[in-house]
């Protein structure tokens, strides 16, 4: 009998176990202890523990960022809040806003107003001509929602940034109404005597838009800047810190965009923030993909898309449902836990 009771319980605890990480994860230190905070980056304000807590993008996997939050909940003075903060280290920024907000102008040098003031883009850095027309293709037939151009919009392109010339699309702009539209709104950005990229990103710039722009041009304008940019940023080779942030209002409007470049591991220096109220607009993976994320208050139906973004227990729920306005939760890379911390606002920005 001894030996029939041996052998049971020699084969019942001998028996392999399997488990995801994520199930151990309650075994670990981390569900116990705080990790430890940044002491370099961003200010943002302080944690329910009263300690004060830091974004480092040069320090995350991933340096872009997004900021969500319902209408009023104060996206654009946080935005506003760390572009002090990157201006105190020396780093340059940009803003896309298409409201035109003053409230941004008063902390940049340079004000750009778009259709008003052009920029030439035959002249692109980091991408070859056959590269950039496809990219840019692909965004600008979700853009204008004209399904089967890409193909007809990469050929086209392709000829004008070898010849340095718009003219190849003006040759063929009134073969389709739907080529016009975008040759036309192309026009109204483009100037052979208008800014260039390295010119651009020396400088701190608010780009604006005249009131009566169109969703299609404004995004067309952003997208083009934002590859130029990028192909910019990439030819002056990696490196692992923030030399330029850009904070692009409405970002949903770009959110193709954002998976792509989100996806990008190499680090070129450049930092997005993304900035919208529309959290379900935007693909879940670029949430997951984000250095960081700041989900701001607002209404229950508002939480309840960041709730199925994130795994938020209660007191995460409460404090951006009820608690008061600069209330957020902090998502950073490589943090599984998601931080409730009061916004500490500079007062220059308010």
């Amino acid at each position: 009998m001894s030996e029939i009771l041996y052998h049971y319980m020699r084969k019942a605890f001998s028996r392999e176990a399997f488990g995801l990480s994520g199930d151990l994860a309650i075994f670990t230190p981390f569900s116990i202890l705080s990790p430890p905070e940044e002491t370099h980056g961003f200010i943002l304000g302080r944690d329910d523990r009263g300690r004060e807590v830091r974004v480092n993008p040069s320090k995350l996997p991933n340096m872009h960022g997004v900021i969500v939050g319902s209408t009023g909940s104060g996206k654009s003075t946080l935005a506003r809040h760390i572009l002090l903060q990157a201006q105190k280290l020396g780093i340059k920024e940009w803003v896309i806003d298409p409201h035109s907000e003053k409230s941004y102008t008063s902390i940049m040098d340079t004000r750009l107003e778009l259709t008003v003031e052009k920029i030439y883009f035959m002249e692109h850095p980091g991408w070859s001509p056959e590269e950039l027309a496809s990219e840019l293709s692909y965004y600008l037939e979700k853009i204008y929602a004209f399904p089967g151009y890409r193909s007809i919009l990469r050929e086209i392109l392709a000829k004008c940034f070898e010849e340095k010339s718009l003219y190849p699309f003006e040759k063929v702009k009134n073969e389709d109404p739907n080529l016009k539209r975008i040759y036309d709104d192309l026009r109204k950005l483009y100037s052979e005597d208008g800014f260039k990229i390295r010119e651009l990103a020396e400088k701190n710039l608010h780009i604006t838009f005249p009131t009566l722009v169109s969703r299609e041009l404004h995004a067309t304008a952003s997208q083009i800047l934002l590859l130029l940019l990028e192909g910019y940023m990439r030819s002056l080779g990696s490196r692992n810190r923030v030399d330029l942030i850009v904070v692009l209002e409405e970002a949903h409007l770009l959110k193709d965009y954002f998976l792509r470049l989100f996806k990008e591991i190499r680090k070129f220096g450049l930092s997005i923030l993304a900035v919208t109220q529309l959290p379900r607009e935007f693909d879940s993976r670029i949430f997951q993909l984000a250095g960081y994320v700041v989900a701001l208050s607002g209404p229950e139906s508002y939480i309840a898309d960041i709730a199925s973004l994130f795994s938020l227990g209660r007191e995460e729920f409460d404090h951006i449902a009820f608690g008061a306005r600069g209330n957020a939760l902090l998502f950073r890379s490589g943090d599984p836990r998601p931080r409730r911390i009061v916004l500490e606002i500079d007062p220059a920005v308010l």
